[in-house]
């Protein structure tokens, strides 16, 4: 879990790029300082409810596969599955991959993009947790690395422990960028993020290890 936490610091960067341009927009350096605090922490706490969320899918898929009868080396499956999705994802992170073709659900005149906007403009004291949780669906290498490996834990609350790490990680960049205005410039920016693909891809190619050969990552004692 550690190793999962250090990874979603690192790659937090990533979100500085696609989400600074929210906190940035939700900030008011007129107001006071408990305000500004409060309005940041709930657009936070909305992104991170939906990382939990799509946790606990992510959880109950893999905890339902790993019971199913039919499917007797289903936890080897789910790791190996994972596993692969975890280095594709890192992949995107290093930029040697291809986002995955789904921004057209995201783009200008998409339900997601109206609905933001109508959650922007909305003066409710929710709004900025109702925008948090509409930016925590957008699609991003890191969630996609999160989910892969919440699915390969099998276990609900692992899923949800796992994703529940990403939505922490992923807050000190975030009011970083409202605090100081940015945190890295664009260039070394892109050098940490790409630790974090590094990363990524290590951890998905043991995730695989451990599915096509579970004892092989294990040290044995000779007596």
């Amino acid at each position: 879990m550690l190793t999962l936490l250090l990874t979603g610091l690192l790659g937090s960067l990533h979100c500085v790029g696609m989400c600074g341009g929210f906190v940035l927009a939700l900030d008011r350096p007129g107001r006071v300082p408990w305000r500004r605090l409060a309005v940041q922490g709930s657009f936070l706490l909305g992104k991170a409810t939906t990382y939990v969320l799509l946790g606990a899918l992510a959880g109950l898929l893999g905890t339902a596969l790993a019971r199913a009868p039919w499917l007797a080396a289903a936890q080897g499956v789910l790791a190996v599955v994972a596993g692969v999705a975890m280095v594709m994802a890192g992949l995107q992170l290093l930029g040697w991959l291809e986002a995955f073709p789904v921004g057209s659900l995201f783009g200008p005149g998409s339900a997601w993009d109206r609905a933001s906007r109508s959650v922007a403009e909305a003066r409710s004291v929710a709004a900025p947790y109702a925008l948090g949780a509409l930016t925590g669906l957008l699609p991003c290498p890191l969630v996609y690395a999160f989910l892969a490996s919440a699915l390969a834990t099998g276990s609900l609350a692992q899923a949800l422990l796992v994703m529940a790490v990403l939505g922490l990680a992923s807050m000190p960049a975030l009011l970083l960028v409202v605090l100081l205005g940015a945190v890295l410039r664009p260039s070394r920016r892109a050098v940490v993020v790409r630790a974090a693909g590094v990363v990524v891809v290590l951890l998905g190619l043991v995730t695989v290890a451990r599915g096509v050969a579970p004892g092989w990552l294990h040290l044995h004692h000779v007596p």
